[in-house]
């Protein structure tokens, strides 16, 4: 899909000015008194903070977390909890536990077993190395949200197990009812690959990570590299996110005392298909004893052997016992309250949850946002204060389905809604060393601008490391679809998110491998680019939580919401399913009522910021409808959502993307008239300071 390049300006909001007095370590050796007078400006205090985080510090909080697993439910996630709560107050923090109970799924004995045509037990974990403490702890290969099932079946192997491979399938003859699915990762979010296996009457999947996707045709494998090593198993989530995230029976409100919840039968975003994940040296058994077809040529994957797509000889065995119960979630929140808008809110949020280890996914986020938590104790102790409050979230349960984020921003929807200006999402934001961001266009030139600003170990600063590693002058950040702790800011809420991450191409994802070895030796020796993400996300904060307007630009917004439905209208060439002229009207009349209000920005004085940011709120939040979108009333974002196919992709104006996708006119002009009334109501906010 195409994607305009929204043009880059660059002006300033509110009284923000660089500091010309500042120099290395001026703020540890003056007085708090002295430093207010020397800091009295945003970007100093921001220079400030850049220099204060440590590359050691986070290493010293990423190998506290990283010697045990910390998978939510669990001892290891409270004990992660725990230490996160005492270092912040060590610090000076007033932070706090939000806890909530939640259905989940909890393994007791998975077994997968290879009957025919030869008898073979397959390994569902993988093997430890000398420094592996605590691995009896490391949860075995499963999928969290899989129903439990005993189920004897013929394999067929599906590439990637999505709706077109089905279809090829058909093509060649290859019926999937009742079989066993042999479905590999990648091209879509695992829980996808479980639904449509689901709609095609399969009995069971399962699912493994190919060599040619993230093993050794990359390159050296683990121990030895960063790549996936023959025992590598990659575990996950297969609830239905793209349904709702968050506790299944409790859909729209928080897992707490009191809140009426579904019975299980009744929770649409749980699939009914036995699922469950294992490494590609016990799918190569598999693999190399299907008959059949020959798969296509592109199906062929890394393995050496030649992949057929049976179904059998190749049969399996899949014993899940799987328990469902109510478990606890444990969110870390502590807030630094502001000085002139308190109850504004500047949310940055990272989960320290993980499948094992986690020290990329995500003790390298949660230790990283720590850091710049530490930094911003230290420069409060020298005398700053932000002007809103700035809220920073340690999440639980975000590999099951988001469960911490959802649940808290279910809770806290009235506040939110009312004051929250923006949520930064940190996930993997340590853990590598290519800088990335995805967020809503309205927050592209400020994340550009911070990038510019903080400095990168092997780039001079992160926007050159961004331009490396996108390839592009100019980068622009991707959009959001789901799959992270911004889904339900952005799109149940409508509050304006972004993401940002460092990553090194590997292959330890939900493995046991996700460990410190793999962090030392090949994602971010030295810890670095923590310390680099660590000042990116300290920055944002700083910068959002202490300029006078919000740097927010919905005239850029408006721009990126045309370029959405001049692709829509692209797809229309078999015949118009609807006419989208009333929406292209709307979205430019928005981006001229946003440019005015940006005009008058330039050169606010401090009476008239606050209407401004308001309106700078209330334009994302008119992108939200009551309704939502068809069959998931969770998601209420008009313009930005995942697919229901896409898996963690985002879908512009999904609705009526599907809809005219499936030539649905009714539909397509339904969800077209709510985009209208959304765009209508972001220009008439936008104009709303100039009345």
């Amino acid at each position: 899909m195409s994607r305009n390049r929204l043009r880059s300006r660059r002006w300033l909001f509110g009284s923000v000015a660089l500091t010309t007095t500042l120099v290395a370590g001026l703020a540890v050796q003056i007085s708090p008194a002295t430093a207010q007078g020397a800091f009295n400006d945003l970007r100093g205090w921001e220079r400030a903070l850049q220099q204060e985080v440590d590359a050691d510090s986070a290493a010293r909080m990423s190998e506290a977390m990283s010697t045990y697993p910390g998978l939510v439910g669990t001892e290891g996630a409270a004990r992660r909890a725990q230490y996160s709560v005492d270092k912040l107050a060590e610090w000076g923090l007033e932070p706090r536990l939000e806890s909530y109970r939640v259905h989940a799924s909890v393994p007791k004995d998975v077994s997968v077993a290879m009957t025919g045509p030869e008898q073979r037990e397959l390994a569902v974990k993988e093997s430890p190395y000398p420094w592996h403490e605590n691995f009896e702890d490391v949860v075995v290969g499963y999928n969290a949200y899989s129903p439990p099932g005993n189920v004897t079946a013929d394999v067929v192997y599906v590439n990637y197990g999505l709706p077109d491979d089905y279809a090829r399938l058909a093509e060649m003859g290859v019926d999937v009812r009742d079989k066993i699915v042999l479905a590999r990762y990648g091209q879509s979010f695992r829980g996808v690959k479980s639904k449509v296996a689901e709609e095609h009457g399969a009995a069971g999947v399962i699912l493994y990570s190919d060599p040619a996707d993230d093993g050794f045709t990359q390159g050296a494998v683990y121990p030895d590299g960063p790549w996936r090593n023959a025992d590598g198993i990659q575990r996950g989530s297969v609830q239905y996110i793209f349904q709702y995230p968050g506790d299944p029976l409790t859909p729209g409100e928080p897992s707490t005392p009191g809140t009426p919840r579904l019975d299980p039968s009744e929770a649409d975003n749980m699939t009914s298909v036995p699922t469950t994940p294992i490494s590609y040296g016990q799918a190569q058994h598999l693999l190399a004893a299907l008959q059949g077809p020959q798969a296509p040529e592109e199906w062929q994957g890394g393995l050496d052997l030649t992949y057929r797509v049976g179904p059998g000889p190749t049969r399996v065995n899949l014993d899940l016992d799987i328990d469902y119960q109510q478990i606890p979630v444990n969110d870390v929140i502590v807030e630094i309250p502001g000085s002139k808008h308190p109850e504004q809110k500047v949310v940055l949020g990272a989960h320290f949850d993980s499948w094992t280890y986690g020290t990329k996914d995500d003790v390298s986020g949660w230790a990283t946002l720590m850091e710049a938590a530490r930094a911003m104790a230290a420069l409060r102790d020298r005398g700053w204060q932000p002007e809103r409050t700035i809220v920073l979230a340690g999440w639980d349960g975000e590999e099951y389905g988001l469960l911490g984020a959802t649940e808290w921003v279910e809770q806290h929807r009235a506040d939110l809604l009312e004051n929250a200006l923006v949520y930064l999402n940190m996930d993997g934001a340590g853990g590598g060393k290519n800088f990335s961001a995805s967020a809503v266009p309205a927050l592209d030139d400020v994340l550009a601008d911070i990038a510019k600003d903080v400095s990168d170990p092997e780039h001079g600063t992160l926007y050159r490391n961004w331009q490396q590693a996108s390839g592009e002058q100019q980068p622009v950040p991707d959009r959001l679809g789901s799959g992270s702790d911004y889904t339900p800011f952005l799109d149940h809420l409508g509050i304006a998110s972004a993401d940002f991450g460092t990553s090194t191409p590997s292959g330890e994802y939900h493995s046991a491998y996700d460990d410190l070895h793999m962090m030392r030796n090949f994602l971010d020796p030295g810890y670095r680019y923590h310390e680099a993400a660590a000042a990116y996300a300290g920055t944002f904060a700083l910068r959002m939580a202490g300029s006078d307007v919000a740097p927010m630009l919905y005239s850029d917004y408006a721009t990126a919401v045309v370029g959405h439905l001049e692709d829509l209208d692209a797809k229309q060439t078999d015949g118009r399913v609807v006419d989208l002229s009333p929406a292209y009207a709307a979205a430019r009349e928005w981006k001229a009522a946003a440019e005015r209000l940006e005009d008058e920005a330039r050169g606010i004085d401090d009476g008239r910021g606050d209407a401004i940011t308001d309106a700078l709120i209330a334009q994302e939040r008119a992108l939200t409808q009551p309704e939502g979108l068809p069959g998931r009333d969770w998601y209420k974002h008009m313009v930005y959502a995942p697919g229901l196919y896409t898996g963690y992709a985002v879908q512009p104006l999904s609705a009526i993307d599907d809809a005219i996708t499936n030539g649905d006119t009714a539909t397509a002009e339904k969800y077209r008239d709510l985009l209208v009334d959304s765009l209508c109501k972001a220009a008439e906010a936008a104009g709303e300071p100039l009345a």
